[in-house]
């Protein structure tokens, strides 16, 4: 029984080749969406899911409370609290620390050269080299494949993962590489006491060389990590504990809070809190973080638009089938006369959904590649299809079965309801009203879904614009950033800036500690006068007597900043001086303004600018000229030399100053706009991600026209043939084919545009300065829509309008 309804499926599809092509094509982008996302999700989520009593791991994190009144994220802590907390506090099973290690690795070969290595992973932050506590190893497990966990228990010892040794000392027994030597910054050296085997499974803790946490206080590494400073300037630790069967993640918190009070005093505003590991890789508002986070809403949003776009699939399949049921209303009467039950009926018609499925299936798998090769730029680069996966061919079995159940059932129900009487007469099946309206309920879901998403695209499109073309309040021109090494002498960093000054092709350079409209900005407290109990948060800009001149920000009152090795004096910008009372800026000019109960006058007035994105409203600001934190570059090309060629020559010229004050630091630069469009990194995924889904949701939708349209068509043939014959022209039966898909439109445009306004102001409210979604958005959308859906059914239209009517007569 089972092979005959395999046999008639496969006739029934073979038979009516061009709806069946059109409904395996609509269900292969839907289920091609849905694998993709499932690809990309499953990736995301996996991160650190393997670790033994994962439940009970923490990664600590630190509120650190500035004098602005902003709570920053750290992900580095003092080193104290680690230890502090293993012998004074109670739930915790393992405590233990990590600090990162920035070094230039060398391996001794003998009488030839030494093999170097970095600790920095390549295009990335990550340092792949931390000093650990020995306690890592009991909350993260590693399976030991020489040596053993006392092996970091002794000053300059050190465990590598097999990977990495492998690739220091190469092939051969792993316990022949113990005892063998590692060199870290030239001077630090190690003896490899361990090797462990490398995790299989997706982890933002990669790390693969870890030296003993003994080797710090036995080295030249405690003149530059302190491990008894609760200071915010002696942050250095990484800090993950497991917690006690019985402890609660609160009460751990509540007593990270009285030991920091305890033994920080007024040192740091530190508010430390336990973070689950799931929670990891889903974190991006901790500074510093070299981790690569994923957005967690940005993940959902996805899979609900798979979702959607699988149902408009599914749409299309029922609609189809529904209006091809008068062509199957003869074959169900005969069946039904020679015995055969409703249910024998809808298991027939189910196996030819589930036929058609299966080959959407293997369309989709067939694209899933080449969609992930397109979307690279926007997909993670771990991210992969492997179909032989036990997890993936259970989900593809679970959304072929889902399809194919949603997507037959009811055209199955309702073509075996049909009465056999009726439908040997050729009068059976439901109503031509019933059937009209239920085809173009389904029109209008699909196209309010389609006109959400076209509404979306439309409304994000004018944001990205109105943010590339708004006036930032200063120039972001032919200016690259240059970093230098933290802890540098100023006098180092001032000859630098010398040295680049006098290279032709260099305009302008500016010592700063940020670049304007930069993440993470400080703040600080002012007052303005020396009795005023309570003070004032403003942003505070660093940088120096340059700094306000190379971005070309506009100086309303007073004047610049001058040279200072120390903070003298205070230029603000206007919303600071409107904030102090004064009606126009040059009132704010002399001034005093109280920092640390320490006075400052106000020497000038620039024009308000942008610090943060334009998500963040301009706010009050102070530019001060501060040495000790200008540890950045700000270099200005001359406007004549912004070809390629000349600019190449220009920062080759830039890198050769920068060797010679530092030979052994890696020079590395940005374009400022291209920091500047960073900012905005994930809008425009989002804007590529609404894109590409209202391009599927058009051409689902489209296809579904297509073939609603062809069916019409065929089953108006015979009146078409008789208008023709009574003197009607292309024309008239042209619009007589098409009027009727203009009304469901029209209704999904008023259906879709609250819906669409609604989420789309949620998703503006975003932002501080955005656009205000105007009418023509929607009648743009709504043309868009309705001009899409006439050119998709106007090719049958005027197909079946210029057809012979003899020969649709005669086959009548």
């Amino acid at each position: 029984m089972i092979r005959n309804y395999f046999k008639i499926a496969l006739r029934n599809v073979l038979r009516h080749k061009v709806f069946s092509a059109i409904n395996v094509l609509g269900l292969a982008l839907g289920l091609c969406a849905c694998i993709v996302i499932y690809a990309i999700a499953s990736y995301e989520l996996s991160f650190d899911t393997f670790h033994p009593d994962k439940d009970r791991i923490y990664r600590i994190i630190g509120d650190i409370t500035e004098n602005t009144g902003n709570k920053l994220h750290f992900i580095k802590l003092p080193l104290s609290l680690s230890q502090d907390a293993r012998v004074e506090l109670s739930g915790l099973e393992q405590i233990a620390g990590i600090i990162p290690y920035n070094a230039k690795i060398s391996i001794p070969d003998g009488g030839n050269p030494a093999k170097r290595f970095d600790s920095r992973v390549a295009g990335t932050p990550f340092l792949t080299t931390v000093i650990a506590e020995p306690q890592y190893f009991d909350i993260f497990k590693y399976k030991w494949l020489a040596g053993s966990l006392t092996a970091l228990s002794a000053p300059f010892t050190a465990i590598l993962t097999e990977s990495k040794a492998r690739q220091y000392f190469g092939a051969g027994p792993l316990d022949k590489i113990i005892g063998k030597q590692v060199i870290y910054e030239d001077s630090l050296i190690v003896s490899v006491t361990g090797v462990v085997k490398d995790w299989d499974k997706n982890s933002d803790l990669s790390f693969t060389d870890f030296i003993s946490f003994s080797t710090l206080q036995s080295s030249f590494l405690k003149h530059t990590i302190s491990s008894d400073s609760w200071k915010q300037g002696d942050l250095s630790t990484w800090i993950f504990t497991k917690l006690s069967n019985a402890a609660a993640p609160g009460q751990v918190n509540a007593q990270m809070a009285a030991l920091v009070g305890k033994h920080a005093g007024s040192q740091i505003k530190l508010t430390p809190w336990l973070e689950p590991l799931s929670a990891m890789h889903f974190n991006a508002d901790v500074i510093e973080n070299p981790i690569r986070t994923a957005h967690l809403s940005t993940l959902y949003s996805l899979i609900g638009i798979a979702l959607f776009i699988l149902i408009l699939a599914i749409i299309n399949f029922i609609n189809l089938s529904t209006a091809q049921s008068i062509r199957r209303a003869k074959e169900v009467g005969v069946r039904k006369v020679l015995g055969g039950s409703r249910t024998s009926l809808i298991l027939q018609f189910l196996t030819e959904t589930f036929m058609l499925t299966f080959f959407a299936v293997l369309l989709a798998l067939f694209l899933v590649n080449p969609v992930l090769a397109g979307f690279r730029s926007f997909i993670p680069i771990g991210v992969s299809f492997h179909f032989f996966e036990l997890e993936t061919v259970i989900f593809l079995a679970i959304v072929t079965l889902i399809t194919a159940v949603f997507a037959g059932l009811y055209p199955a129900k309702v073509l075996s309801s049909y009465l056999p009487a009726l439908n040997l007469k050729g009068t059976g099946g439901q109503s031509s009203g019933e059937k009209g309206l239920l085809r173009k309920g389904l029109i209008v879901f699909q196209f309010s879904v389609s006109l959400v998403f076209i509404i979306g695209s439309i409304v994000i499109s004018n944001q990205l614009n109105y943010m590339r073309k708004k006036d930032l309040g200063f120039s972001a021109d032919a200016i690259v950033t240059v970093e230098t090494p933290r802890g540098d002498s100023l006098a180092k960093i001032s000859g630098l800036v010398q040295k680049i000054k006098q290279i032709h092709g260099i305009e302008n350079v500016a010592l700063q500690w940020l670049s304007p409209m930069t993440e993470n900005s400080r703040g600080m407290r002012l007052k303005f006068k020396s009795t005023d109990e309570k003070e004032t948060g403003v942003v505070q800009v660093a940088g120096n007597e340059d700094f306000i001149p190379l971005y070309g920000i506009k100086l309303l009152a007073g004047r610049n900043l001058q040279p200072a090795d120390s903070v003298k004096e205070f230029v603000i910008n206007k919303s600071l001086s409107s904030f102090m009372g004064n009606k126009n800026p040059e009132a704010s000019v002399g001034k005093i303004l109280y920092w640390n109960n320490k006075p400052y006058p106000v020497v000038g007035v620039v024009a308000d600018f942008h610090s943060g994105s334009l998500h963040d409203p301009i706010t009050p600001l102070c530019i001060i000229n501060r040495p000790d934190r200008e540890g950045a570059l700000a270099i200005k090309l001359a406007s004549a030399g912004k070809q390629s060629y000349m600019i190449k020559a220009t920062l080759s010229q830039v890198e050769k100053a920068w060797k010679q004050l530092y030979p052994s630091a890696t020079f590395t630069y940005r374009f400022y706009d291209e920091s500047l469009a960073l900012l905005y990194e994930k809008d425009q995924q989002t804007a590529a991600l609404m894109n590409s889904a209202t391009a599927v949701a058009i051409f689902i939708s489209c296809i579904g026209l297509f073939g609603l349209a062809l069916f019409t068509a065929q089953k108006r043939a015979k009146e078409t043939g008789i208008r023709k014959i009574l003197g009607a022209s292309v024309s008239n039966i042209a619009l007589m084919l098409s009027k009727d898909f203009v009304a469901p439109i029209i209704i999904a445009l008023f259906i879709a545009s609250p819906v669409a306004w609604y989420f789309m102001s949620q998703w503006l409210q975003g932002f501080a300065y955005h656009i205000e979604i105007s009418w023509l958005v929607f009648v743009w959308a709504g043309i868009g829509a309705l001009s899409i859906a006439l050119i998709t059914v106007s090719f049958q239209a005027v197909k079946a309008a210029v057809a012979n009517p003899v020969k649709s007569l005669r086959t009548e």
